[in-house]
């Protein structure tokens, strides 16, 4: 019983280059589209996910599949 509560939730997103990513999504902060800076990302890039210790993701997914995935995730 124990270890079904401490079991580890990913969600799984695509990088802009095609390759599979695993996230938990505690340690993300921050969903956005890339805006103004879409003009220096990858064709591809939809969304942007910021984590807490200052980095981005770049994913294929929009950021509405990724805030599903959040969501469905809790």
């Amino acid at each position: 019983m124990i270890a079904e509560l401490l079991a580890l939730h990913l969600i799984k997103v695509t990088g802009a280059n095609g390759e599979a990513i695993e996230l938990n999504p505690a340690e993300i902060v921050s969903v956005r589209q890339p805006g103004a800076i879409r003009e220096h990302l990858h064709a591809s890039v939809h969304c942007l996910i910021f984590t807490g210790d200052g980095k981005f993701i770049t994913t294929r997914e929009t950021c509405q599949t990724i805030h599903d995935l959040l969501e469905g995730g809790q």
